[in-house]
C-alpha cells in the first residue's frame, strides 16, 4: 500500500494539535478563555509560519485550505478554511491577550509585530469567540474598538452585537461628536454621563417592520413599539427602564398624555419620549417643555435628577428645532427616527469628513 506523502507542514501542524489537545484537557476549568487563547495562538502561529516563509496572498490561503483538510481529520469540525481565517485575522486584529489571572500574554518578536500592523487592541474574556467572529467583520480599527468595549459595558448578547453593527450604531453615535470625541468614543466605548450620551440620531426602528409605503398614526407607531419593547430599549441603550405609556398629566382640568415614560438607572432621572409622524415644531418643544416642569415639579423624589426629554420625529429642521429650543433650560432632545436600515457606507464618509475637518 502506498504510504500518504509527508505533509510540508509538519511542524506547523504538530504545533497546532499539540496547542489544541493542551486547551481540551483544560476546557472545563474556563470553557470561553481557553477557546480564546487557543485560536487567538492558531493566529499566532498562522501568521509566524507566513512570516517566516514570507508567503504571499495565494500561498497564504493555499496553506489555510491545506491545513484545515488535516485538522479537520485529526481534530473535527471548527478548522474550516473559514474559521482559520479568522483565528488569523483574530491575532492580528487583537495582538495583546490578558487571560484573568494570569500574566498577559503578548507578541514577543518585533518582526510578527510589524507584519501584523499591531494597532493595539486586547482580548477581553467577557466575550466569547461569537462575539469577535462578529467584531472581525468591522472594517475600521475604531469601529472594531467601540463594538468591544461598548459589548463589554453593555452585556450585549452576539445577537445585540450583530443587531447593534447592522444599525451603524458607531457611526450615528459618533456624527454627534468632534473628532477627540469620535477617537475616546473608539477606546471607551459608549458611556453614558450626560443627556447628550443617550442621544442618537437617527434611532433605527427596522424591527417594527412597518412598510415604507404605509401610512400609519401616532397611536399605531406607539403601539408597535410597546409590542417590540425589549428591541426598542436595545436601540434606546444602556440603563432604560420602562414606566409608562400614555402617562397621563392633567392641568386646568386638561388632560395631556407622555407617549413614553421611563427612568434611567445610570443618569438617576425620568426620560419623557414624545413620537411624531411630521417635521417637529416649535409647539411640540413646548409642549415636551411642560411635560419636563411637571415632572421636575410632580414626579420627581429625592434623589432624582432632571428629567430628559426626546422627541422622536419622522422629519426634523434643524433651524427651527435650534431656535425653538434657544433659551429654554430644560434639556429636550430631537432626534429622528428611520424604519430602515441605514446605509452605512454612506455614514461612514460622513464620520471621514468629520475627521478630517477638525
Amino acid at each position: 500500500m502506498r504510504k500518504p506523502a509527508k505533509s510540508k507542514y509538519k511542524n506547523l501542524l504538530k504545533e497546532i494539535r499539540h496547542l489544541v489537545s493542551e486547551a481540551r484537557n483544560n476546557v472545563i476549568r474556563n470553557i470561553n478563555t481557553e477557546l480564546l487563547l487557543t485560536y487567538w495562538n492558531v493566529g499566532r502561529l498562522i501568521v509566524a509560519k507566513e512570516h517566516s516563509e514570507k508567503y504571499d496572498e495565494t500561498s497564504v490561503r493555499n496553506m489555510l485550505l491545506d491545513i484545515s483538510k488535516e485538522l479537520t481529520g485529526d481534530l473535527g469540525k471548527g478548522f474550516s478554511r473559514s474559521q482559520l481565517t479568522y483565528m488569523r485575522l483574530f491575532f492580528l486584529r487583537f495582538p495583546i491577550f490578558r487571560s484573568p489571572g494570569k500574566t498577559g500574554v503578548t507578541l514577543s518578536h518585533q518582526k510578527v509585530r510589524k507584519v501584523a500592523k499591531v494597532i493595539g487592541l486586547t482580548v477581553s474574556h467577557h466575550l466569547s469567540w461569537s462575539h469577535y467572529y462578529e467584531l472581525l467583520k468591522c472594517k475600521d480599527e475604531m469601529e472594531t474598538g467601540f463594538y468591544q468595549q461598548t459589548a463589554i459595558n453593555e452585556a450585549w448578547s452576539v445577537r445585540e452585537l450583530r443587531r447593534q453593527m447592522d444599525t451603524a450604531l458607531f457611526e450615528r453615535i459618533a456624527l454627534s461628536k468632534n473628532a477627540k470625541g469620535v477617537m475616546k468614543l473608539a477606546a471607551k466605548g459608549r458611556t453614558i454621563k450626560t443627556e447628550t450620551d443617550i442621544a442618537r440620531d437617527p434611532y433605527i426602528l427596522e424591527f417594527l417592520n412597518i412598510p415604507s409605503h404605509i401610512r400609519y398614526t401616532e397611536k399605531q407607531l406607539e403601539q408597535e413599539i410597546i409590542g417590540n419593547l425589549q428591541k426598542f430599549i436595545l436601540e434606546l441603550g444602556k440603563g432604560f427602564a420602562f414606566i409608562a405609556r400614555q402617562f397621563r398629566i392633567t392641568l386646568n382640568n386638561r388632560h395631556h398624555h407622555v407617549d413614553l415614560v421611563f427612568y434611567h438607572r445610570i443618569l438617576k432621572c425620568f426620560v419623557l419620549i414624545d413620537l411624531k409622524i411630521k417635521a417637529v415644531g416649535h409647539n411640540d418643544i413646548g409642549q415636551m417643555n411642560l411635560y419636563l416642569n411637571y415632572f421636575q415639579a410632580e414626579q420627581n423624589a429625592v434623589g432624582d435628577n432632571q428629567p430628559i426629554g426626546i422627541i422622536l420625529s419622522k422629519h426634523k429642521d434643524d433651524v427651527t428645532v435650534e431656535y425653538a429650543i434657544r433659551g429654554i433650560t430644560n434639556k429636550i432632545l430631537v432626534s429622528k427616527y428611520q424604519l430602515y436600515l441605514p446605509d452605512k457606507k454612506l455614514l461612514k464618509r460622513k464620520v471621514i469628513e468629520l475627521l478630517n475637518t477638525n
